[in-house]
């Protein structure tokens, strides 16, 4: 999970099944709420021109958030025009991407430095480069840091204060910014994701390659890699296997990893296998795993609507926010986030069918308040379209 939030263990065990399924594998729709449905529901902050995309959001207060867009060439985001929105509490104003980073840029993301208190990095990629760009924003100006050695682009990061940031890479190297060098550090298993307790307490989720493929087994089992300090180290997790008949190509793995408490760690993965190579296969089955301090244990899975859906953010110490616009209370219960109907008018008809996608959900520190940025989907004859809006959680 990318951001890490004081007070994560007041959830307790009520969230022992969040589900999984991490952010990239896109929310479903919500539904559509009629103005008086009770329960949490997003309410529309900003809808903007039909012609942006917003790809990510963070705040280092209420009068401080910060939103990555890029004007879309047709359906896709255009690195030829790609921005800033800041809002200072009272309006939005858009505003360039820092020089620093150069022109024609993608894959732009926002990651909160520590609580928020001290800014936040913007990283982003240019067409051709190896490497991507890092700059930090401490409340009045943008200072580049050192591009990260090996031209590596990053998956996760996680940052614990200016001078002591986590730059996970596709290459399953981890990269360590102290303020005045990078150090790399190459991992044990593959990670895909990364998260945090303190400098000295970093978990790192992905799978291990196995020996299954000449047994008919699994080809990979869940990995879950450990810094305290001095060095990464593999730590023991539950295998999985299916049944006889072995499905082809089976395997397990985590994708997703959140940090509550040094004693209390959930990961989120799937047990999968090739669909489509014989006639009875079984049903994959969700990876839930919970560290206690000592161990690496399962958990169950959510019940109902919640089941298999990945946290995406913590409502302070009232529950998750799940992947598809799901709720998950922290005693347990699960409700749909639904919502309103965008306002009528430019173009947008009172028969479309309308479906809100989040591509990124962010707390505000020191606050109650959750923000989301996305957009709605308008489905209707002749003139379908989508809305870049801006979202706020309400209870």
């Amino acid at each position: 999970m990318r951001r890490t939030v004081a007070g994560l263990a007041v959830l307790g065990l009520a969230l022992a099944g969040c589900g999984t399924g991490r952010d990239s594998g896109g929310p479903e729709p919500s539904g559509t709420a009629d103005g008086r449905a009770s329960g949490p529901r997003w309410a529309y902050d900003e809808v903007l021109d039909r012609d942006l995309s917003l790809s990510d959001v963070v705040a280092t207060s209420a009068d401080d958030v910060w939103v990555t867009g890029a004007a879309r060439d047709g359906k896709e985001p255009s690195p030829d025009d790609v921005f800033l929105l800041r809002r200072d509490g009272a309006r939005w104003e858009r505003r360039p991407m820092p020089e620093e980073l150069g022109d024609h840029l993608y894959g732009a993301r926002l990651d909160p430095i520590g609580s928020g208190a001290e800014g936040f990095l913007l990283t982003a990629s240019r067409p051709g480069s190896k490497t991507a760009r890092t700059v930090r924003w401490d409340g009045s100006r943008w200072t580049a840091l050192p591009e990260i050695p090996g031209g590596t682009q990053p998956l996760d990061v996680e940052a614990f204060g200016a001078d002591d940031v986590w730059v996970l890479g596709l290459d399953s190297r981890t990269h360590h910014w102290d303020g005045s060098r990078w150090t790399t550090s190459v991992l044990p298993a593959t990670a895909v994701a990364l998260d945090g307790a303190a400098p000295d307490d970093l978990w790192a989720v992905g799978h291990r390659s196995t020996a299954g493929a000449g047994d008919g087994g699994e080809l990979t089992q869940p990995a879950a890699l450990h810094w305290d300090g001095r060095s990464w180290q593999q730590v023991g997790t539950p295998e999985y296997r299916f049944p006889e008949p072995v499905p082809a190509e089976p395997g397990a793995s985590l994708d997703q990893v959140v940090v509550l408490a040094a004693d209390d760690v959930r990961a989120y993965g799937t047990h999968t296998f090739n669909h489509g190579e014989g006639d009875d296969e079984p049903a994959e089955e969700a990876v839930r795993l919970r560290w206690d301090g000592s161990r690496w244990e399962r958990t169950p899975d959510a019940e109902g609507e919640c089941a298999g859906r990945a946290p995406v953010a913590l409502d302070g110490g009232r529950g998750f926010v799940l992947a598809g616009n799901r709720y998950l209370a922290a005693d347990g219960a699960c409700t749909r986030i639904t919502r309103p109907r965008l306002p009528g008018g430019d173009g947008v008809r009172p028969t479309s069918r309308q479906s809100l996608w989040l591509s990124a959900v962010e707390p505000v520190p020191g606050t109650g308040q959750v923000l989301g940025v996305g957009h709605v989907q308008v489905n209707q004859s002749g003139d379908p379209m989508d809305k870049p809006v801006v979202v706020s959680l309400r209870r």
